[in-house]
């Protein structure tokens, strides 16, 4: 293979992105309120309270029980009779308090109710991974609902949520990349001559479709198919270097946040890696003896978050009850925070997720270093006078 092979293959696939980016631009495409307000990663400030809204029989849409019927026809398998007209829907339900063993209690993030308690169990994974026992323990609160694990992507729940629950039985896995989608595109021909929320829908659509990576014009990916087959070899090559390249990158980038912590007084561990789940960077003061600062990533290279973890594992050295319950209660906690993690948030684009280019283009450029210093800086004043 010749280097000038591999150079002209980058330069011709350099003009077409360059091409596409204009027209984007020209077409709006990369206009999104959603995505402008960092809410494309918030499963329950964004998705689970968007579609809640518009399965709502009373919903601000003005529609009915429109959206909430094809829905129904799409996505339930049991074959219960929903009474759509009656339906109550709720978000975030809490079911009781998650019990010693783990399985019994929790919240849904998404419940619906009709008149003769038939239920819709909607289980919504945007980038967060599973509970322990989380499936099971929405199956017997209510055995005979159709419980819907909805992901990105459609990816089976763990065995561990699942337990005994068999696919198609118990629950159903669905995407957003198909699924939901599919139904938006449905729920919009309802409404086409109702503008705002027609637009609302596009959006979401639209957001949908970036977070899936089908935002690229269709045009554009046919045109780079064909140059990468007539190129196979060097597409290849490229392909099997990406990866050496980004660890690079990476590293590099290691040593600016350990030198930019080390230049406030901080210790610091960079530990990211792609070939493993849950590596992050950790930071602490030699003095702090149950926590760190944690960034890490949830799902290999996606859903980044920053917050406070433990040290060890809980399970086996858990931290003190009047420590762990201060740091839960400090301000914009996320409902979610867990034994592992008593405080955390989400980091929002393009920052979150570095499997996309943009997240690349943040380290370069020195944006990255610049916000996850930021945020560590604001967790130090915001747990500042605590024990740590």
């Amino acid at each position: 293979m010749e280097t000038h092979q591999i150079q002209n293959l980058l330069h011709q696939v350099n003009a077409i992105t360059t091409r596409y980016k204009k027209i984007n631009e020209l077409t709006g495409e990369n206009f999104n309120v959603f995505r402008i307000l960092k809410l494309e990663s918030s499963e329950v400030r964004m998705h689970s309270a968007f579609i809640a809204e518009l399965l709502k029989p009373d919903g601000s849409h003005g529609q009915k029980d429109t959206f909430l019927k094809l829905f129904v026809n799409a996505f339930c398998f049991n074959g219960n009779l929903i009474d759509t007209q009656s339906c109550k829907v709720k978000v975030e339900e809490g079911i009781g308090a998650i019990r010693e063993e783990g399985t019994q209690g929790g919240r849904i993030d998404i419940v619906i109710t009709d008149k003769h308690y038939h239920q819709i169990i909607i289980e919504n994974k945007i980038y967060a991974g599973d509970q322990d026992h989380q499936l099971t323990r929405y199956h017997k609160y209510s055995d005979k609902a159709d419980i819907i694990y909805l992901t990105l992507d459609g990816k089976p729940p763990s065995d561990n949520s699942k337990g005994e629950m068999e696919d198609g039985v118990h629950y159903k896995c669905y995407s957003y990349k198909h699924d939901i989608l599919n139904w938006l595109e449905l729920c919009r021909k309802e409404v086409t001559i109702n503008p705002i929320v027609r637009e609302a829908l596009t959006h979401y659509i639209n957001l949908i479709k970036y977070l899936t990576n089908q935002t690229l014009n269709q045009t554009m990916q046919e045109e780079l198919s064909d140059l990468l087959k007539s190129n196979l070899e060097a597409s290849f090559a490229i392909a099997d270097n990406l990866d050496k390249a980004c660890d690079k990158v990476s590293n590099d980038f290691g040593e600016i946040i350990e030198k930019a912590c080390m230049d406030i007084g901080l210790e610091c561990a960079y530990g990211i890696s792609f070939n493993k789940n849950y590596s992050g960077i950790w930071i602490w003061r030699p003095e702090w003896k149950y926590v760190n600062i944690g960034i890490q990533f949830q799902n290999y290279d996606k859903d980044l978050v920053y917050g406070v973890s433990t040290k060890k594992n809980p399970n086996d050295f858990p931290i003190p009850t009047t420590v762990r319950d201060k740091i839960k209660s400090l301000p914009h906690n996320t409902p979610k925070n867990n034994a592992w993690w008593p405080w955390f948030k989400r980091l929002g684009e393009p920052y979150n997720n570095w499997s996309k280019f943009q997240a690349w283009e943040a380290i370069s450029d020195g944006r990255m270093k610049d916000h996850l210093m930021d945020r560590i800086q604001y967790l130090i004043e915001l747990t500042k006078g605590l024990e740590m």
